[in-house]
């Protein structure tokens, strides 16, 4: 009887350490693929600038730009969080957000990462 209730506890004890390792796991996964969100964010609005700085581009055409790519990659960023300054080649775009990283069970995330970035437009060489 001593033996099954150290086979009981050993299950039990396994089981706790999957769900451990799975939320960990889920966890990890959100932020990566967040991270990897803001990197692709980050590349085209690099792109947008050098395009708009190039073809002289309003602000209100860069910022739309931006906010599309943002919804496609799922990020939660708005018209206000962009920063348009300058034009042709004295573009300047700032971008700031927030986005939560989810937690499984619970409705919203404990966890929140800041992105902020500051892209000009540089002279080809």
């Amino acid at each position: 009887m001593v033996d099954g209730a150290k086979k009981n506890a050993r299950r039990i004890l396994v089981a706790v350490w999957a769900i451990v390792a799975l939320y960990y796991f889920y966890v990890s996964y959100d932020y990566i693929r967040t991270a990897m969100n803001d990197d692709r964010m980050a590349d085209y609005t690099h792109y947008v600038v050098q395009l708009a700085g190039n073809e002289a581009r309003t602000p209100k055409e860069v910022r739309s730009l931006l906010l599309v790519k943002a919804d496609e990659l799922q990020i939660p960023l708005k018209a206000d969080q962009i920063s348009v300054q300058g034009t042709g080649q004295t573009l300047k775009v700032s971008l700031q957000y927030d986005v939560k990283i989810d937690v499984p069970i619970f409705q919203y995330g404990f966890y929140s990462k800041h992105y902020e970035h500051t892209i000009a437009y540089k002279q080809p060489r």
